[in-house]
């Protein structure tokens, strides 16, 4: 559904968008009898209606049951969520089951199970009921045996679900994995703290994006793995490899137990993962412009797939498709109104995601498709929310609206399955059947089975020879995951199983040896062995996995082993799993975290290492430099440096730890520059008196390299060199540095730096200028100096942002506030009713012949006022989202969000104003912080400062974009202003 991120007062649509409310779209959706035949297939294919509307309205997910019955879950509350609802809740939200008995191709019997639902976002059906994502619940609704009723009421298994925060960021996506675990995601804005009711505060689980499982008769709960934005989308392959799909990042993710993945914002719960994971996608599914244009006959974004936002994941397994689909990953795309498909390619330890072509086109642009999987027959359903605007039009919904429709290859053979009613041995039977449809209902059922009685002997007998005899991987894992789900795996065979030809049955004996995190003797030493001797990056996978699963002290032999692997050092995957499984132990056994990094030949284990015991405590530090003395490898000497540097992070001044006079004399004399460079930056902030002389040095080096040289104004400014201020003035006509030297003018208080920056102002480049503003807002006398020159004309007042007026009236000296208001005249409140300015402007707008607009006007008055934030067509700055996205031809989003931009700020992007002991006040969003530092990213940099160095801080409920950004511009700027954000490409600079 839609996730509407908002920063800095702009809305990025990071999930479930369409095509923009301004675009030219029709009245009506084309109407449902028509819409199949209006599709575009690949050759061979056919498109039919299964369901529409007023049968079916919001199919916001949908399931089979085991009869191959199709149950959809149809979210009348949305979008106004009911904030308090619980399982008992009643409201409007439908369970409806259809039932195809004629193979029409339509459903010809229609039961409503439930209508009284709340907050409905999935579903999934077993154990005898329904499992729903009712936020803040998930519940359970037990079916009346031979009935199409609920039994009782809900259950609710889990709660804490965040809805209030979430908006559209809602858990979702119930799927049965090949392990007998109910798989699900949560969106990054939903902050939630799940257990079961009652759980106290202190031992609920805390995430937000990500993966999570739920085990339906152990009814235990936990994260599979963190990140990305909002996934609405989960599957499996052959292998039992999981896969995402995911919106405005990346679209396509492997399911990697323990991983970390990237966020489109903030930071990870564990503050030492240090880095997140990639993507396994090559490509984007858009290639620039505006999103909404994808689906209008745009040729770059056709070609490209049609944009960024991607709902539902399939991997096929079906028998209906030909089988070069097989393995492949199907995903909705909202902008571009049709499915894309993903080719999957085995890479190293994981996959790549490649750019396949699209394989449905819906030509509608009402077509929103929301959920796609197979059924028993191997047709492919599709669900469409069929609405209008971005995110389903968040404003006025339409509920009269809903499809569902059957895509096949060819005629479909036709299948009534009654799982139920079969005995064991012919579920048996089933997993080798080439539809995985077949194979994981059956085994659901069998795992269902085994949960009240004992599966038959015959039954148990056929699925171990299953999986000792079939040639076939795929079979014996799906005996492999039979036997486990019935409760048949014993250590023996788990032994044996590790010995097995091929990798994936090697990983999954690794990952269901840990299932309850207790390890033998016996297996720990096994994986150890496995460790250093297996072939296969992908077992290696398994294992960095399995880490996480076991207590610290146990990790160490297995790490070791698997970081001695220098050909994983350029794996996509197993570097950074390596360390996150390593990271409790180099918090906890600083001696064997040290023998681990010696051995390792992965650069990233070994400075992550280095910096978690280094920032851990001074014994950790020395035993990091006492590695360092004793180590001759260069490329192992930058990794530790790098790791003790980075371990520094927020601090000033740092104890020179015992060995460092001794190993910073070799270091020095090292004919690696990289080696003695990085031992310098270092050394300064142990204070090292020659560490100074030669950091010195390098910044007035004009031969030296330009990102050195600032590496080196860095580390002095972090190091408070006394001569800072003096070295950074003379490096103001140095073209190289200017820049960084008046970004570092604002940390050191010198009465000499306004006068400097007045005086050369005039000869500045524009982010030069913004730089030198900045600098001059960082302090109240500087200010004042800003202030003096803006009156004098020496600094013009169109280059005096929004931003920075609010920025100067957040100093708390009466000076300041009265001399702003004197040179600039009346500072509103952000209060009171915007809507007469939107409407003021308008008119104004309506007046404007915009065919006139001079576009590169615009975009200069863009690069002034909004560039040091935002980026547009490839250029500008990170501080709020990435405008390419937003609605930007639709004048009423755009006036709404640049008058009123603190209507509603997400927490992340809540602008936090900090005064520091040196002057300083700081307006900006933190992106980071720690025990030690708290890292703000301003207009123009990222600032990290001690905590001991805050003298006050406070989180101001306004947006880092401030109001009045349009008053300060002139009509005919307004008006190209607005052009140019409306504008499908780059045009040229002024």
């Amino acid at each position: 559904m839609r996730n509407w991120a908002i920063i800095g007062g702009w809305i990025v649509l990071a999930a479930h968008c369409a095509v923009a409310a301004g675009a030219s779209v029709p009245d009506h959706p084309i109407p449902a009898a028509q819409a199949a035949g209006k599709m575009t297939l690949p050759d061979h294919f056919q498109a039919t209606l299964f369901a529409g509307e007023p049968d079916v309205v919001q199919p916001i997910a949908f399931t089979f049951d085991d009869r191959g019955r199709l149950w959809v879950a149809e979210a009348m509350t949305y979008p106004n969520w009911d904030f308090n609802a619980t399982g008992q809740t009643k409201g409007h939200d439908r369970i409806t089951i259809f039932e195809d008995t004629t193979d029409s191709g339509h459903f010809d019997k229609r039961t409503v199970f439930a209508d009284d639902l709340i907050n409905v976002s999935g579903l999934e059906v077993g154990f005898g009921g329904v499992y729903v994502c009712s936020p803040p619940d998930l519940i359970f609704i037990p079916i009346k045996p031979g009935e199409d009723k609920p039994a009782g009421p809900p259950q609710v298994l889990l709660d804490g679900w965040n809805i209030r925060e979430a908006q559209h960021n809602i858990f979702n996506g119930l799927t049965w994995g090949p392990d007998g675990w109910l798989y699900g995601l949560n969106g990054i804005q939903s902050k939630s703290a799940v257990g079961a009711p009652g759980t106290p505060d202190a031992k609920r689980v805390k995430f937000d994006c990500g993966v999570w499982r739920y085990h339906p008769t152990r009814h235990t709960f936990e994260v599979v793995c963190w990140g990305t934005t909002n996934p609405w989308g989960l599957d499996f392959d052959d292998f039992g490899q999981g896969f995402i799909t995911n919106c405005v990042i990346k679209h396509a993710w492997q399911v990697i137990p323990g991983a970390h993945f990237q966020r489109m914002h903030g930071q990870d719960y564990n503050p030492n993962v240090y880095s997140l994971m990639e993507s396994c996608a090559d490509h984007f599914h858009w290639a620039g412009g505006r999103w909404q244009d994808s689906h209008d006959g745009d040729v770059k974004n056709l070609e490209a797939g049609g944009g960024h936002a991607h709902v539902g994941a399939m991997i096929y397994l079906g028998d209906n498709f030909p089988d070069s689909y097989r393995n492949s990953l199907f995903t909705c795309n909202l902008h571009g109104n049709r499915v894309n498909n993903d080719p999957l390619e085995q890479h190293g330890s994981g996959y790549i995601a490649h750019h396949g072509p699209d394989f449905l086109l819906a030509n509608d642009p009402w077509f929103r498709g929301i959920s796609i999987k197979y059924g028993p027959d191997g047709g492919v359903f599709v669900s469409d929310w069929s609405d209008t605007g971005e995110c389903h039009n968040h404003v006025v919904v339409d509920r009269t609206n809903g499809r569902i429709y059957k895509v096949t290859y060819g005629t479909a053979t036709p299948l009534h399955p009654d799982l139920v009613t079969l005995t064991d041995d012919d579920l048996v039977t089933l997993q080798t059947q080439h539809n995985d449809w077949l194979v994981r209902h059956a085994r659901r059922v069998l795992q269902e089975r085994a949960a009240t009685r004992k599966i038959t002997a015959s039954a148990t007998n056929a699925l171990q020879k299953l999986l000792t005899t079939d040639p076939d991987v795929r079979h014996e894992l799906r005996a492999l995951w039979a036997i486990h789900a019935i409760g048949g795996v014993s250590p023996s065979q788990i032994m044996s199983l590790l010995d097995h030809r091929e990798p994936y049955m090697r990983g999954w004996a690794i990952q269901l040896a840990l299932e309850d995190r207790n390890a033998t003797p016996e297996l720990l030493a096994k994986f150890a062995a496995m460790a250093k001797a297996d072939p296969s990056p992908v077992v290696r996978l398994f294992l960095a996995s399995a880490l996480q699963r076991l207590p610290a002290e146990q990790r160490f032999e297995i790490a070791s082993n698997l970081c001695a692997h220098e050909a994983d050092a350029a794996d996509q995957n197993l570097p950074l799993m390596l360390w996150y499984g390593v990271e409790p132990l180099a918090a906890t056994d600083t001696g064997k975290s040290i023998e681990l990094a010696a051995g390792a030949k992965i650069p990233i284990v070994r400075e992550y290492v280095a910096r978690r015991v280094a920032q851990g405590s001074p014994a950790g530090l020395e035993a990091v430099v006492a590695l360092l003395e004793k180590t001759t490898d260069s490329h192992q000497q930058v990794d530790l440096l790098h790791g003790i540097q980075a371990s520094f992070n927020g601090q000033r001044h740092v104890a020179m730890p015992a060995g460092w006079k001794t190993a910073y004399a070799q270091l020095r004399t090292k004919t690696s520059s990289e080696v003695s460079d990085a031992a310098s930056l270092v050394a300064l902030v142990f204070g090292d008196a020659d560490a100074l002389t030669a950091e010195r040095a390098i910044v007035t080096d004009a031969h030296a390299s330009a990102e050195r040289r600032s590496a080196a104004v860095t580390a002095l400014a972090g190091a408070q060199d006394p001569q800072l201020a003096t070295l950074l003035q003379g490096l103001l006509k140095d073209a190289a540095l200017r820049g960084t030297a008046i970004r570092g003018l604002s940390t050191v208080d010198d009465d000499a730096t306004p006068a400097l920056l007045i005086g050369q102002y005039s000869t500045l480049s524009e982010s030069e200028r913004r730089d030198a503003v900045q600098t001059l807002s960082a302090r109240p006398k500087y200010a004042l100096a800003l202030l003096d020159a803006i009156e004098s004309g020496k600094i013009p007042r169109s280059d005096i942002s929004a931003f920075t007026i609010r920025q100067l009236s957040n100093f708390k000296e009466p000076a300041v506030k009265n001399r702003l208001t004197k040179v600039w005249g009346t500072i509103r409140t952000p209060a009171g009713d915007k809507s007469q300015v939107i409407a003021h402007l308008k008119s104004q707008l309506a007046r404007e012949d915009m065919t006139k607009a001079n576009l590169p006007n615009g975009r200069a008055v863009f690069n002034r006022t909004c560039a040091a934030c935002h980026t547009l067509f490839d250029a500008g700055g990170k501080v709020g989202p990435n405008l390419t996205g937003s609605q930007r031809a639709n004048l009423d989003y755009v006036l709404e969000n640049v008058v009123d931009p603190s209507a509603v700020v997400a927490r992340e992007y809540q602008m936090v104003i900090v005064d520091a002991k040196d002057g300083r006040t700081i307006n900006g969003i933190v992106v980071a912080e720690n025990d030690k530092s708290l890292t703000i990213r301003t207009i123009n940099e990222d600032i990290t400062l001690p905590l001991s160095e805050i003298t006050h801080r406070r989180l101001s409920p306004i947006s880092m974009m401030p109001e009045g950004l349009l008053e300060n511009l002139k009509s005919g700027e307004v008006r190209d202003l607005i052009a140019y954000l409306a504008s499908s490409q780059q045009v040229a600079a002024p």
